[in-house]
């Protein structure tokens, strides 16, 4: 499947979590730790958006959730017929069970 076949949408979460990743990494380590973290998580998106199956399951998010690890952080989302929902961008030393609402 290539790019044009799916959409990806960010949940409200999720794009605040990238917002305060690029604050935090701007304010503690300077304007090039920043781009290059901004093209990395830019880059992940682009490969969740081209290879939306490529994720892994993990026991500490919802069931029908994929996980997948750039540096630091790990980009939670799931497929829908054609839509990608990216739900949050968490650092990997978080606790996830408690950073879903699940109905």
């Amino acid at each position: 499947m290539s790019e044009a076949d799916y959409v990806l949408e960010l949940s409200e979460e999720a794009y605040d979590d990238l917002i305060n990743i690029q604050n935090y990494t701007y304010t503690n380590h300077g304007e090039a730790k920043w781009q290059n973290y901004s093209h990395d998580l830019d880059k992940a998106m682009t490969h969740i958006l081209n290879n939306p199956f490529s994720g892994h399951a993990r026991d500490d998010v919802p069931s029908g959730y994929q996980a997948w690890s750039t540096n630091e952080h790990i980009m939670i989302y799931r497929v829908e017929n054609k839509t990608i929902y990216l739900v949050r961008v968490l650092h990997g030393k978080m606790d996830f069970r408690f950073q879903f609402f699940v109905e």
